[in-house]
């Protein structure tokens, strides 16, 4: 259960397109994954909502260039708050 890896900005066309194979989610699938996470601990319905949203964490951090940080490093930043959000 490896997410895609993002180490520099020559390497980010790759990653855009790798985090494109994670299917998107309906809303009930992220409420049914959600609360198998919540109640069960289940570590691959958390898997599963964290990579459903890479695509978003990669879209809104391109809305960011340009404010002086690199864009792999909001990319990552937007990735761990995915990764917080679950656990909450």
């Amino acid at each position: 259960m490896n997410l895609p890896i993002l180490s520099s900005e020559g390497n980010l066309a790759f990653y855009l397109q790798e985090i494109k194979k994670f299917p998107l989610l309906s809303a009930e699938e992220e409420f049914m994954l959600a609360k198998r996470f919540k109640e069960h601990g289940d570590t691959k319905a958390a898997h599963k909502l964290v990579t459903s949203h890479l695509r978003l964490v990669a879209k809104i951090a391109m809305g960011y260039r340009g404010y002086g940080l690199p864009i792999t490093d909001l990319i990552s930043e937007g990735n761990v708050g995915i990764m917080k959000a679950v656990k909450k």
